[in-house]
């Protein structure tokens, strides 16, 4: 069991411990469901980036479900929503949300954030190019947004098994290929095809949060892009959420 996932490594500082745990006795059993709302970081306009855990303090697998990256993507910004008031883990496992990495963006409805960057295309890898100012503008250098260093720092804190990124419109399930298994049941969960979405970038390993995490952290786990169509049903939207943590394993 990693250190990183005691309970009191849930919290990114002692301030932001929930204070039904802070109160709970030293010598009281550790106790086997914990919930918690911690501050990841910060936008570049200073809106929070929020993540919330679910699950055993100390759970064996972990899933994280992110459910916006960028702001005119809203379906799985919702499903995260859904999971974080609907959805509990099975015992043993846990279940981080992160609603938005993209407060910004989804603001203003723009794929960017609020310095023009696409954060899928920012990310510190040998892919990594600047680019052309536009949708995929990979910014000014590597890892140059506050949000994907407050992401960056938080996946290296905590090491999710899983981890589902979640985008529109291209519906289905990326060809990463760390984890076939783990596609394949999303693939049945969520009823979409595996497929792969390439990233026009530099050579060399995608500059996206997938492409990171699997190439610099792929021994803690796996990490997919999950593409719903253009336009979801509420049902499909909000099913999601279970369908991702039964194909995680996390799900009773």
């Amino acid at each position: 069991m990693r250190a990183s996932r005691t309970a009191t490594g849930l919290a990114l500082s002692a301030g932001l411990l929930a204070p039904a745990l802070a109160s709970v006795p030293a010598q009281a059993a550790e106790p086997s469901y914990v919930t918690k709302k911690i501050v990841i970081g910060k936008s570049h306009q200073g809106r929070k980036i929020v993540g919330y855990y679910r699950g055993h303090p100390d759970a064996k697998r972990v899933l994280l479900i992110l459910g916006q990256m960028h702001g005119d993507e809203p379906a799985g910004r919702k499903t995260a929503l859904h999971a974080i008031k609907r959805v509990k883990p099975k015992a043993g496992t846990g279940l981080w949300i992160i609603p938005t990495m993209n407060p910004d963006g989804a603001a203003r409805k723009t794929r960017t954030n609020a310095r023009g960057v696409d954060l899928n295309r920012n990310w510190p890898t040998s892919g990594w190019i600047k680019g052309k100012k536009g949708r995929t503008y990979g910014g000014a250098k590597k890892a140059s947004e506050r949000e994907t260093r407050a992401m960056m720092a938080f996946l290296k804190k905590y090491k999710p098994d899983y981890i589902t990124s979640l985008h529109q419109p291209l519906k289905g399930i990326g060809k990463a290929g760390k984890d076939v298994a783990f596609e394949k049941r999303l693939a049945k969960e969520l009823k979409l095809k595996r497929k792969y979405f390439g990233v026009a970038q530099g050579k060399g390993t995608s500059p996206t949060l997938t492409g990171w995490y699997n190439r610099y952290h792929g021994k803690h786990g796996t990490a997919i892009t999950v593409e719903y169509g253009r336009k979801p049903s509420a049902a499909f939207v909000k099913g999601s959420s279970r369908g991702l943590m039964r194909a995680a394993r996390v799900h009773p």
